[in-house]
């Protein structure tokens, strides 16, 4: 059985002090158990995805910019965050993590709030004031339990936060549930200052926090639809895929496309439009879990897309004048297509096009008929018709 382990997706947090400083969009994943100790065991948080930033201390503390790290990853039991800074005193600093809970209603149950600082953990859900206002207030003040725990201390000459909460705790109605696989939506802000800090602080980035397995093992990928291996079509159409893993469903999965063997690239199926020139062509699938497992056995299909139809055929009519006996030579040529892969078609008078062969036998009755021609290759283009009248004594 797969275990559980901790995706930020997109945007993980506004890291600011003092005045607002937006953090660099980013993905962070991570698998492991933290004591939450305040300090920074060794081989701790080895598995945990991380981000390096920089933090401006307040006016008080001198303004200075300090490198810091945050780290995020979970367990099957807990999420574990922590962050560290280059600096020996905590003063006011304090971080906030705001956990919406799912559309349409976010500010409803599940929503979570964590704030840490060094007088300790507070656990707070969004409460309505009014139909149009929340306001934040602690769980315990309205029924529910302070779930999670956190220490500031001191690490390697670092200040460190490490804090910690249940992934699905009893508590419902304020904090959130997140199972294998789900998501949240997650903002947070870290300030670092002396002397005094805002009341409170509104995050600026927003993103995902997401639940993922802590597997190895890849998913598959196959295609849905789409043009056939060695196929050859007349537009450029689209290709399905889909991925299959053992523990997310495929709308967990994310997929990376390869064109005639170039870079690969992010996508989403159906992916249209897979090649835009005439000719062979090579598409590669391959999809990716959570985890950043990949698929090593790719989905792939060779096709050749051909828009270009095949020149109005010649017809050469042998026979004597008046007879009702004829052999007909026809030809044609298509960029792209040897000339023994064309295929005719042939129509007499009011009857329907039917297949023929370059060499087209018939007998026609005293009369004058109209005889039409018209070539297709095998991408299934079809050239302008050729007529040809024919009188029969």
């Amino acid at each position: 059985m797969k275990l559980a382990i901790l995706s930020v997706v997109t945007a993980v947090i506004a890291l600011t002090a003092g005045s607002a400083r937006a953090a660099d969009q980013v993905t962070l994943r991570g698998y492991g158990t933290a004591v939450v100790d305040g300090v920074l065991t060794v081989n701790e948080w080895d598995g945990a995805g991380r981000f390096p930033f920089l933090v401006n201390t307040s006016p008080a503390g001198g303004g200075d910019l300090v490198p810091a790290t945050f780290y995020v990853m979970n367990d099957s039991a807990n999420l574990y965050f922590a962050i560290s800074v280059s600096a020996p005193d905590p003063g006011d600093s304090n971080f906030s993590g705001i956990f919406s809970a799912p559309p349409p209603n976010v500010f409803g149950d599940g929503s979570d709030i964590l704030q840490v600082n060094s007088g300790g953990f507070e656990d707070l859900f969004f409460h309505p004031v009014s139909p149009n206002y929340w306001d934040y207030q602690p769980d315990v003040d309205y029924g529910g339990t302070r779930d999670g725990e956190s220490v500031v201390g001191e690490s390697g000459g670092d200040l460190v936060y490490e804090f910690s909460h249940p992934l699905d705790s009893s508590d419902d109605p304020h904090d959130f549930s997140l199972g294998i696989p789900s998501h949240i939506d997650f903002g947070g802000s870290f300030q670092y200052c002396f002397g005094y800090c805002p009341a409170s602080y509104i995050p600026e980035t927003t993103g995902k926090l997401v639940i993922v397995s802590g597997t190895h093992v890849p998913p598959e990928t196959s295609f849905t639809f789409g043009p056939a291996d060695g196929a050859e079509v007349s537009a450029y159409g689209q290709f399905g895929f889909v991925g299959v893993d053992d523990v997310a469903p495929p709308s967990e999965l994310t997929y990376q496309c390869q064109i005639d063997y170039g870079d690969w690239r992010t996508c989403e199926s159906p992916l249209g439009r897979a090649a835009t020139e005439d000719g062979w062509h090579t598409i590669s699938v391959r999809a990716l879990d959570d985890m950043l497992n990949v698929d090593a056995t790719p989905a792939e299909r060779h096709w050749r897309v051909d828009t270009q139809e095949p020149t109005k055929p010649k017809v050469a009519v042998g026979r004597r004048p008046g007879a009702s006996r004829m052999e007909l030579r026809i030809s044609a040529t298509d960029r792209g297509t040897p000339v023994d892969r064309l295929r005719f078609r042939c129509k007499v008078d009011a009857k329907p096009f039917r297949a023929c062969g370059h060499r087209y036998r018939l007998r026609l009755p005293s009369g004058r008929h109209v005889l039409r021609f018209n070539a297709l290759d095998p991408a299934g283009n079809r050239s302008p018709v050729r007529i040809v009248r024919v009188g029969v004594r």
